[in-house]
C-alpha cells in the first residue's frame, strides 16, 4: 500500500503551477505576434503609400524614367476651310394638290374612285345625275326650232316688202317692220344657241375629271349625296414629285438659287434635292424665308406626304485647323483645352502638351486649331489619363478610324482639304 505526501496548507502543488504559467506565456506570445503583424502590415501599407505618393508627385524627369505606357495616337492633317453643316426642319408636301368639286350644285350619280387609288390625267372621278339638264337642253333645242321658223317667215316677209316697196306699194312703215321684225327673230336665236351652249356645258362639267396625274388622298361624297357648288369631293395630290418647305434664314436664302442641288435627310437615308424656288418675302413669324426643294427620289421610291426632314445648309468659314476626336482632347487651366503630343526626347518618346481652341464639336469629333502642325502625333483616346513627361509606346491607328469615318465611307481630310461639320441649329 502505497501513501502520498500532501503538500504544506498554502502551498500550490508543482504540477499545477506550471501547466497555470505555461498558458500565461502562450497567451502572451500570441499576444506580441499579431501585435508584430499589425505593425508589419502598417509598415508595409506606410511604405506603399509613401511611394505612390512619391510617384504622384514625382518631376517629369523622374516620370520619364519608368516604363513606357502604351498610346494609340493619330497623325494630324490640316483642314483649309471648314464647310459648317446647318440642319433646319422642312415638311415633305406634294408638288400639286386639289381639292376637286362640281361647280354646280346637284345629284352625286357615281364617285368611280376610292382612297389611295392611283388615277391618270383626264379621267373620271365622279359625275352628277344630269337629268335636269338634258331636260333643258332639249326644251332650249325645241324653242330653238320653232324660232327658226319664225325667222325663215320674217325673211321672207321682208322679201316681199323689199319688192312692193321698189314697186311703190308698200310704205316705209310696213318695210321698218317686216325688217326689225328679222333681226328680233335673229336676236332670239342667238339667245337660244347661247342657252344651249351653258347647258352643253353644264353636261360637261357634271363629269368631275383628274386634272393631272395622281393619287386619290380622300373621297368625300358618296352616291345619293346632294352637293352644292364648290363643295369637295376628291382631295387628289401629284404622287410623283415630292417637294419640301423649308424656312431659312434671309442670308442662307439669298444664297440659293433655282436648280441648286442640297442634301436632305429623311428616316436615316440621305437624299439630293433641287431647289425649286425661293419666296421672296420673309414670314413675320418665324423670320425666315420660305424654299421650295423638288426631291429627287430614286425611281420606285416613296416618301410620305406631312413627314419632317432634315434639310442640309451649307455655308464655308475660312477656318484652318485639324479633326480630332473628342477622346484626344485634356481640359486645361481656365477653360482652355489641351492634347498630348508625342515628344522624341534622346530617351525615347515623351508625352507633350499642345494647347488648342476647339471651333465645333460634331458628334465624337471636334474641329480645333492651335499650335499643332501637320503630321503631329498626337494621343487619340485616354489623354486624361496620361501626363506630360510620361514615356510613351506610341501604336499609330489611321485617322479616319479615330474619327469614326471609316465605317462611314468618308475620306479624310487631306491637307488644305476643306472639312466638313454638321450642328444642330
Amino acid at each position: 500500500m502505497t501513501s502520498e505526501r500532501s503538500a504544506p496548507d498554502g502551498a500550490p502543488a508543482a504540477p499545477a503551477a506550471a501547466s497555470s504559467l505555461g498558458r500565461r506565456v502562450v497567451r502572451r506570445a500570441g499576444r506580441l505576434t499579431l501585435s508584430a503583424g499589425l505593425a508589419a502590415a502598417a509598415g508595409v501599407a506606410a511604405v506603399l503609400g509613401a511611394q505612390a505618393l512619391q510617384e504622384r508627385n514625382a518631376p517629369p524627369e523622374q516620370i520619364a524614367a519608368s516604363a513606357p505606357t502604351r498610346a494609340p495616337v493619330i497623325a494630324v492633317q490640316r483642314a483649309s476651310g471648314l464647310r459648317v453643316e446647318t440642319r433646319r426642319l422642312g415638311i415633305v408636301e406634294p408638288a400639286r394638290q386639289v381639292q376637286a368639286a362640281f361647280d354646280l350644285a346637284g345629284t352625286v350619280e357615281t364617285v368611280a374612285v376610292q382612297e389611295g387609288d392611283r388615277v391618270q390625267a383626264g379621267q373620271l372621278l365622279a359625275r352628277l345625275d344630269t337629268a335636269r339638264i338634258r331636260v333643258r337642253i332639249d326644251e332650249l333645242e325645241a324653242q330653238r326650232a320653232a324660232t327658226q321658223t319664225q325667222a325663215e317667215l320674217a325673211r321672207l316677209t321682208l322679201e316681199r316688202q323689199e319688192t312692193l316697196r321698189a314697186r311703190g306699194f308698200a310704205s316705209d312703215q310696213r318695210w321698218d317692220e317686216a325688217r326689225l321684225e328679222a333681226d328680233r327673230v335673229a336676236a332670239t336665236l342667238r339667245q337660244l344657241d347661247a342657252g344651249l351652249a351653258a347647258a352643253r356645258i353644264d353636261l360637261d362639267h357634271s363629269e368631275l375629271r383628274a386634272p393631272f396625274a395622281g393619287e386619290i388622298a380622300s373621297r368625300s361624297a358618296d352616291e345619293g349625296a346632294v352637293v352644292s357648288a364648290g363643295q369637295k369631293i376628291i382631295e387628289l395630290i401629284e404622287a410623283d414629285r415630292p417637294r419640301v418647305r423649308v424656312g431659312l434664314p434671309e442670308a442662307a436664302a439669298a444664297r440659293l438659287q433655282p436648280g441648286t442641288l442640297m442634301q436632305v435627310e429623311i428616316d436615316g437615308r440621305r437624299l439630293t434635292a433641287a431647289v425649286a424656288a425661293v419666296r421672296p418675302d420673309v414670314d413675320p413669324a418665324t423670320r425666315t424665308r420660305a424654299a421650295l426643294l423638288d426631291l429627287l427620289t430614286p425611281p420606285g421610291a416613296r416618301v410620305a406626304y406631312g413627314a419632317a426632314v432634315s434639310v442640309i445648309v451649307e455655308r464655308t468659314r475660312e477656318e484652318e485647323g485639324f479633326w480630332l476626336p473628342v477622346s484626344a482632347l485634356r481640359e486645361g487651366a481656365k477653360g482652355l483645352w489641351t492634347v498630348l503630343t508625342v515628344a522624341e526626347r534622346p530617351g525615347g518618346a515623351v508625352a507633350g502638351v499642345e494647347s488648342v481652341e476647339v471651333l465645333h464639336v460634331d458628334g465624337e469629333r471636334a474641329f480645333v486649331r492651335g499650335t499643332l502642325a501637320p503630321g503631329d502625333l498626337v494621343v487619340a483616346a485616354g489623354a486624361h489619363k496620361l501626363a506630360p513627361g510620361l514615356r510613351l509606346a506610341p501604336t499609330e491607328i489611321p485617322l479616319a478610324r479615330a474619327l469614326g469615318e471609316d465605317a462611314l465611307g468618308e475620306d479624310t481630310p487631306g491637307e488644305d482639304a476643306p472639312a466638313t461639320l454638321a450642328s444642330a441649329d
